[in-house]
């Protein structure tokens, strides 16, 4: 019993995108203008209000840490 190459052949599939975003240097900009926004307006809090608004902050942000914590562990 001979098979033809074409049966035989397999491909290989080399691709291994799963229908992820490619990331865009335009997003990370983004993301980062952000995340220095943020630490900017934390700061002036801190030199305007005093110690407490870190405190504060710092203690708002704790559900918002383990949101991202289980969104990344799930992979959606």
């Amino acid at each position: 019993m001979s098979l033809s190459k074409t049966a035989t052949a397999q491909t290989i599939d080399t691709d291994h995108d799963h229908g992820e975003a490619s990331i865009s240097p335009k997003g990370v900009a983004l993301t980062l203008l952000f995340i220095v926004a943020c630490l900017a307006a934390v700061g002036f809090g801190v030199v305007a209000f005093g110690p407490w608004v870190l405190g504060l902050t710092a203690l708002a942000f704790v559900p918002v840490i383990y949101i991202v914590l289980i969104l990344l562990t799930i992979g959606k």
